[in-house]
Order: C-alpha cells, then structure tokens, then sequence
C-alpha cells in the first residue's frame, strides 16, 4: 500500500527532459486530419447544384495519445525548473488533450464545434462590429494596398518562391532551413513545418510578385518564433504551445504583411469575413452560409470563408463551426492596439512562440531576447538578391 502511494506521488513529480520526451511522442496533426480528403469532389458538387451541402470525408492518423496522456494528465510540478515554467508545461499538458481531443472529433458536428469553442473562444460582440465594418469598406484606419489600383504582374511559380525564401533566410542568418514541395497542403498554399524545419510549397503554387513577398513576410513570423524560441533551451517554447500563443502568432504576421505595404484590401476583408462568418454561422448550413457572404464577396472567396469555417465538420447541412479562423484578425487587432502602448513588446514577442503573458519573461531574464527580429531593410536587401 505505501509502495503504491509512493509511485503514484513520483508519478505527480517529473523533469523537464521526461515531460519533454513524453509530449514529442504525441501525434496531432490537426491541420493535416481536419483536411477533408475528397474536398475538389465535394466544392465540385456543391458550385454545380443550388442546393448541395458538401459531405466532408476525414482521414485518420493512428496515434497513441491515449495512453500517452494516462502519465501526462497525472503531472503536477517540474521540479528542476522555475515555478513559472513548471506551471506553463502543466497547462500545456492540459491543451495539449484539448487539441487531440478536437483531432478525434473531426467529422462529429456537436463534439467537434464544442471543443472548438472551448479551445478558440467565440468572438466578441465588439470584434464582430469591427469586422463588419471592415467589410464594408472603412479602411482608413488600415494601412492597406488598394487591389483596384494594383497593376498587372507577372506571375511567380515554384522556383521563383523557392529563390526569395532562400535568399530571405541567408540574409537574415538563418540556419537549418529550407523550402520543399508539398502535395499535402492547399492548393496555391505554402506552411511552415516547425519539426522539419521547412517551408511547403504547393508544388503548382502561382502568386504575383506582392502576393509571394507578403506570403514570405507572413511564413517567416512563424520561422523566427520557432528558431528564437529553440534557443531558449526550452523545446515547447520553440513549437505550438498554449492556445493563446496563436493569437500573438497569426497577429504578428499579419503586422509585418501591414508594416511591409504588403496587406491587400481584399486580404484584410476576407480575414474579416471568417469573424462574420463564425458569428452567424454555427446554426446555418454551408449553402445558406455561402449564400450570406455573397452578399459581400465574390463567389470562390465565400467559398472559402464557408469551408474555413465548417472544416473539420461532416455534414455541412447540418450545425456545426470550427473556430480557429478567429485567430487571425482578433490577433492582429490585439498586436495594434497593444503596440501602440508599448512598442517594446514587438521584439520580446519574437523570443519564442509566447503570448503577451510571457513576454514579461524576457524582462525577468527567464528567457534570453530573440537572437533574430524581422527587419524591414533586411526583408529589402533580400528581395532584391531574389530579383523581385
């Protein structure tokens, strides 16, 4: 008997490298499972009826999370790290069930939505009024490339995007890097693999000149966050972490798109879009959805904002939302507003993949400062090796 109650206190007791190796055993690759995998089929379907809902299919990547998190969930301290750091892995634990929670409730409306909701958080009356009226037209306060005005452009394949990746990573130091094509991501899509080390490319991938520039700006937020945050010593803070890090991330990188001149109009309305559409669209199917956003949007771009916000559910005829989209304009409100009062704060938010909370840290000497910030003079020097 106190044998047993022995092992199970230790059990409450671990270090950093244990809780380390345990969580890098994990398997969650949401974005890749919440993918459906006959989507042409069903976008097909849908542009060629005036009533279809599409019937999302889901693959399943086997996993052995379960039994992982049996020890995970029984943590209570890290005892060879600071207190702040050993209740930041605790809630981590914690979110990381969460999210393989939401993995396994692809495809199930009900389960799918509230895990969604829970982890994302519903926006707030008050973002929905801004994003409103940014689809509306009121920019002025935005500093926003006018796509009407934009003059034609040649377009960039592969191998172009590939050349300003490199020649980005080379002028800003860094290391271990690179670009690869990948057929397991969106069409026309680019995305940063943390683990790898490597920026996907859709191998049939077509973007203007301003379009590849703000996707590298954007992609290399994610990049720098990870690199900065591998140096600290402390492997989560260096990968996805706490929930509310997404916020400051997708923040971020809208930002620098904004501070490069590189944020078109069109972007801006349709981030406010999913903000509208995650609003008002939990009870509405696909197609009634998609009718809505018409109202304010051309064709594919509704369809977009509808599939953002209805992927990871099965039947779209049916209630059901997925949240995530919110992340990207709620953060990059937040990333204004808080710059305004303390400017400080953009290079302490590039020491890690952190949130506001634990930018403090770098203050408190926790954390070292990031070794590499963006720089716009850099982002410059190398656009112009690129040739672009």
């Amino acid at each position: 008997m106190l044998i047993s109650r022995n092992k199970k206190e230790e059990k409450k007791k671990t270090t950093l490298s244990e809780v380390s190796k345990k969580l890098s055993e994990l398997i969650i690759p949401i974005s890749l499972v919440s993918t459906p995998i006959n989507l042409k089929e069903e976008k097909s379907k849908f542009f060629d009826s005036e009533t279809y809902n599409p019937q999302f299919k889901y693959r399943f990547v086997k996993n052995r999370n379960e039994a992982i998190f049996e020890d995970l969930l029984q943590i209570e301290e890290i005892i060879d790290v600071d207190p702040r750091l050993s209740d930041f892995y605790i809630k981590l634990i914690k979110d990381k069930k969460l999210a393989s929670d939401l993995m396994n409730a692809i495809g199930d409306n009900e389960k799918f939505t509230a895990i969604s909701k829970e982890k994302f958080r519903m926006p707030k009356p008050s973002l929905f009024r801004n994003a409103c009226m940014v689809m509306k037209g009121k920019l002025s306060s935005y500093n926003v490339v006018n796509t009407s005005r934009l003059e034609k452009s040649d377009y960039l394949v592969y191998e172009d995007i590939e050349k300003i990746f490199d020649a980005v990573f080379h002028e800003f130091g860094i290391e271990n890097w690179g670009v690869e094509k990948s057929k397991n991501i969106s069409s026309n899509g680019v995305k940063t693999a943390i683990k790898k080390k490597r920026v996907y490319v859709d191998p049939n991938i077509k973007k203007t000149v301003l379009e590849a520039k703000k996707t590298v700006v954007h992609e290399l937020t994610h990049v720098l966050r990870a690199y900065n945050g591998e140096l600290t010593g402390f492997v989560a803070l260096g990968k996805p972490n706490l929930t509310n890090y997404l916020d400051v991330e997708e923040g971020l990188a809208m930002y620098n798109e904004e501070q490069m001149g590189l944020l078109k109009d069109i972007d801006l309305k349709e981030r406010a879009g999913t903000i509208y559409a995650i609003y008002i669209g939990e009870d509405l199917s696909f197609r009634k959805l998609y009718n809505v956003l018409l109202g304010s949007f051309n064709k594919q771009k509704a369809f977009k904002i509808a599939y953002l916000v209805k992927r990871g559910i099965g039947d779209t005829s049916k209630p059901g939302i997925s949240v995530k989209p919110v992340v990207y304009f709620r953060g990059f409100r937040k990333i204004r507003k808080r710059f305004q009062t303390d400017a400080s704060l953009l290079k302490k938010l590039y020491a890690g993949k952190i949130s506001f909370v634990q930018a403090s840290w770098v203050d408190e000497g926790l954390i070292p400062e990031p070794k590499i910030v963006p720089s716009e003079e850099v982002f410059k020097a190398a656009f112009k090796k690129a040739g672009v």
